[in-house]
């Protein structure tokens, strides 16, 4: 008993180190966290400290299994079907000095395998280095830089997973109180750029369409409510200029508010639950610009011996179809799992969407003319899964998963089915 112990307590930390990590990963330039908050979660891994430096290592495998449409193909095309599996090993560094700077080093290869589709094989990587300094005792200066070379699809509309390379820097500087309420001012630059996809029934010219600089300013309130929750309030703006000029007329810029709640890594109740409002306005004259409600809230409650997730985003997206500058997208999700066993837990998770495109367009139709629509876009996620605990909160599941698109362009029809197994920290 002994022995296990310190075993158990490794995993645990382990545990809480990849919440850490996918919060940071996902929240880069987007979400602050105060210098104290860092060092207090930082500080429950002390286990793994070598010499000045905290070495936290991390390493998953997912989405291991049989695809049963790779490059989501209509269902009267011959669709193609292959042999998964992704290996996720990562590491992160720190360095405290004298308790008033703190270097961090984020980096995780991730080696994406199919047995067939040689094409989809692929070697992605995202590199985080960051900083932040404290100065009388109040006054936080903090910045880092992001290089992120993944083939994935960046929005709904891709069918087929592209190579996007995203490079960026970003700035902030806050007044933190002993409460660990903070507001201050962020900065970012981000340069996306994407490869054109050329397979033999198909060329999209991913890089001409949605290559683009971005460069955005927030004004930004986390005001503590509970011991480990915030509200916030981020306001900003940012620009959007597009690389190549076949595409110039995509160039725009946008105002946005968002404000809600944001709940601890860990506990009963965990997320953030944020909504706002977003104006984006093209350059180019007579161009459909967006305007409404945005929000991004994604939230876990747990009780007894169940744990429901809701989420919910909306937003626009550059589309690189066509006419249209942007579609707008209303993501809704529900999930649930019961533990009917302290071994064993049974998942189902249920997503809908629905994409809107402003301006119509003239497709074909199956007798050979044209029509004018506005395409819209229905999506469709069932899964379901059963996940065995191996020790303390690592499990390993199986899983299988339905993905439909139905849309009144009718060339836009697909269907998906994935049967896979992974590694999950979250028991």
């Amino acid at each position: 008993m002994k022995m296990r112990t310190p075993l158990l307590r490794w995993f645990t930390r382990f545990l809480l180190f990849l919440l850490i990590v996918q919060f940071s990963t996902s929240a880069f330039g987007q979400s602050y966290q105060s210098f104290l908050s860092t060092l207090e979660q930082i500080s429950k891994l002390r286990k793994f400290k070598f010499g000045p430096f905290w070495i936290f290592p991390t390493f998953q495998l997912k989405d291991i299994g049989y695809d049963g449409n790779v490059y989501y193909q209509q269902e009267e095309d011959e669709q193609i079907s292959d042999f998964t599996g992704t290996l996720s090993p990562g590491v992160s560094v720190y360095f405290l000095f004298r308790n008033r700077l703190l270097l961090s080093l984020t980096e995780n290869p991730e080696y994406v395998f199919y047995f067939e589709q040689k094409r989809e094989r692929r070697l992605n990587n995202t590199f985080s280095p960051e900083f932040k300094y404290l100065f009388l005792n109040r006054f936080v200066i903090s910045g880092g830089y992001l290089d992120s070379n993944r083939r994935r699809r960046a929005t709904s509309e891709f069918d087929v997973r592209a190579n996007e390379r995203v490079k960026g820097y970003t700035g902030r500087f806050f007044y933190e109180t002993a409460r660990k309420t903070s507001f201050g001012l962020s900065g970012a630059i981000r340069k996306i750029s994407y490869e054109d996809i050329m397979l033999p029934d198909e060329e999209i010219y991913l890089a001409r369409a949605l290559n683009r600089k971005e460069k955005s300013g927030h004004l930004e309130v986390y005001y503590r409510v509970f011991s480990e929750s915030f509200f916030f309030v981020k306001a900003g703006y940012t620009d959007y200029e597009f690389e190549h000029a076949q595409s110039s007329w995509r160039d725009s810029s946008s105002y946005q508010v968002y404000t809600g709640m944001r709940f601890p890594l860990l506990g009963r109740l965990r997320g953030t639950l944020s909504l706002g409002y977003k104006r984006l306005n093209p350059r180019t004259g007579g161009r459909t610009g967006f305007s409404g409600l945005v929000g991004s809230s994604d939230l876990d409650f747990r009780f007894w011996r169940l744990a429901i997730r809701l989420n919910y985003d909306r937003n626009c997206h550059f589309s690189y179809w066509t006419n249209n500058i942007f579609f707008n997208e209303d993501r809704y999700g529900a999930g649930i799992s019961l533990y009917i066993m302290k071994s064993i837990r049974v998942d189902y998770n249920l997503t809908y969407a629905e994409a809107h495109y402003p301006e119509p367009m003239s497709v074909p139709v199956p007798d050979g003319s044209y029509e004018e629509i506005t395409r819209e876009d229905i999506y469709r996620v069932h899964s379901t899964g059963l996940v065995f605990r191996v020790i303390k909160d690592i499990g390993l599941g199986m899983a299988v998963s339905f993905w439909e698109r139905d849309s009144n362009y009718f060339w836009e029809n697909r269907r998906r089915m994935f049967i896979g197994g992974y590694v999950t920290y979250e028991f």
